[in-house]
């Protein structure tokens, strides 16, 4: 059942592609930030996640090319400031148009 305070962000999308089998139990609002270049998330399973999200519509995907796993970490190895910008403002958007208080 959805509430107007469940909703999920997830930033990178490690093993979520073994999981798409769960994809039918979304029922509440689901954001993922995905790093095309991520080398936890090869190619293959960015397409089979896009493939099974893509028209949920509950769940928002952005991907974000030229970035590597942990981009919008602070200090991290693959730091990148715009696209951590982007993403964490869209975090708070997502959050703010779909959460209630």
């Amino acid at each position: 059942t959805r509430t107007d305070t469940d909703a999920s962000v997830g930033y990178y999308g490690v093993s979520i592609n073994d999981r798409l089998e769960e994809a039918s139990n979304i029922r509440t609002p689901l954001m993922l930030h995905i790093a095309e270049q991520d080398e936890y998330v090869p190619p293959e399973a960015q397409k089979t996640i896009h493939e099974a999200l893509d028209k949920k519509s509950l769940v928002t995907l952005y991907d974000y090319p030229s970035r590597d796993h942990a981009f919008a970490r602070l200090g991290g190895e693959h730091y990148h400031e715009e696209d951590a910008k982007r993403a964490n403002t869209r975090t708070i958007e997502f959050f703010s148009s779909h959460l209630s208080g």
